[in-house]
């Protein structure tokens, strides 16, 4: 046998020599090229607070915006910020004399008249001004027999004094029927720890309707979500009296305070 191996070595030894280099060619293809693993944050760095730098919440150091009103000293009713009747805190009445009902109704009259044609159709339209206009007669006679909720009757010739739960700015513009419950109040509809003031723009047409409602931030405080969707809503809802001079679309503020149940 070593005779075989001394006769062969030299075949041996190359056979062995392709193998191993076979097998290190074929380790070597097998390793992936390398490549650089990129840090997440290569700019982040690790500081340390000393104690006396953090912190603490208490309630020394939490400043909690308050209404600007007492709690309990808001009257509930709707007041035109444009009414020059003196203020009193005991007798008031929510809305103006009735009489400017009346003028409404003339002046309504009077347009319908005019873009009108024909002597049939503006003796209708007269017959049926006249079933209005004792309609709000009558309306008048009703209501100065029976005093407005929250006020001390519509005769008294004062407005309330003091904060009310509705303040609207809306020239030479009554409530509809001169009734201030047609200035909706949604005062306290958002319930517990909801106190604060919310600021709406308006755009009221002709017609009386609200066109337009904008939450006023600026002229807010303390409005939670709750409060403003509430303000909104209720600005929709309100209507004014009928204005033929007025713009077409009038810009006003109405100002809801909300107090907490």
């Amino acid at each position: 046998m070593f005779d075989a191996i001394d006769k062969y070595k030299y075949g041996i030894i190359a056979t062995f020599a392709v193998a191993v280099g076979i097998f290190v060619y074929l380790q070597l293809t097998s390793v992936p090229d390398y490549f650089d693993i990129v840090a997440f944050d290569d700019t982040s760095e690790v500081r340390f607070v000393k104690e006396e730098e953090e912190l603490m919440i208490t309630p020394e150091n939490l400043e909690i915006p308050q209404p600007q009103y007492e709690a309990g000293k808001v009257t509930n009713t709707a007041r035109d910020m444009n009414d020059t009747r003196q203020r009193s805190d005991d007798n008031w009445s929510a809305t103006k004399d009735l009489g400017k009902v009346e003028q409404s109704v003339k002046d309504y009259e009077k347009q319908i008249y005019e873009e009108t044609g024909g002597e049939a159709k503006r003796k209708a339209i007269r017959e049926a001004s006249e079933r209005e206009k004792q309609a709000q007669k009558d309306n008048v006679k009703d209501k100065s027999s029976s005093p407005d909720k929250g006020s001390s009757g519509n005769s008294s010739p004062n407005v309330a004094k003091g904060n009310v739960m509705v303040d609207w700015v809306l020239s030479n513009r009554s409530p509809l029927q001169n009734n201030s419950w047609n200035v909706r109040n949604p005062g306290y509809t958002c319930g517990h720890g909801s106190s604060g003031k919310v600021a709406v723009t308006i755009k009221v047409g002709q017609d009386g309707k609200v066109i337009t409602a904008t939450y006023d931030p600026a002229g807010s405080t303390s409005a939670s979500q709750c409060m403003v969707e509430q303000a909104l809503k209720y600005a929709k809802l309100s209507r004014f009296d009928y204005s033929g001079s007025a713009p077409d679309a009038q810009s006003g503020k109405i100002y809801y305070t909300f107090v907490s149940q």
